[in-house]
């Protein structure tokens, strides 16, 4: 198992916590984990999930949302195809 699986493994640990969470602003660290793994040095698909738990979430975490706009826009100006049509979503 490479480091990048084992990082999309933990993004979809972080999105099912967020999901079944009722008061979602007490993962805080969770929802930050995923921003930071919009890292360039990590692969495409871990990217793609960052975007799409990134935008699902937005809206319970107020005070990240400065954090959350850049790692999208820098999504977005990457070259890499496919990452910006999942920041719209």
């Amino acid at each position: 198992m490479t480091d990048d699986a084992i990082g999309i493994e933990q993004l979809y640990d972080y999105g099912e916590r967020l999901n079944e969470a009722k008061d979602k602003s007490q993962h805080v660290k969770d929802y930050r984990s995923i921003i930071k793994a919009t890292d360039e040095r990590n692969n495409i698909k871990t990217k793609q999930l960052a975007a799409q738990l990134i935008s699902r979430f937005f809206k319970f975490f107020s005070e990240l949302s400065d954090l959350a706009v850049d790692s999208q826009i820098d999504l977005c100006e990457t070259e890499d195809l496919g990452i910006s049509a999942f920041t719209s979503t």
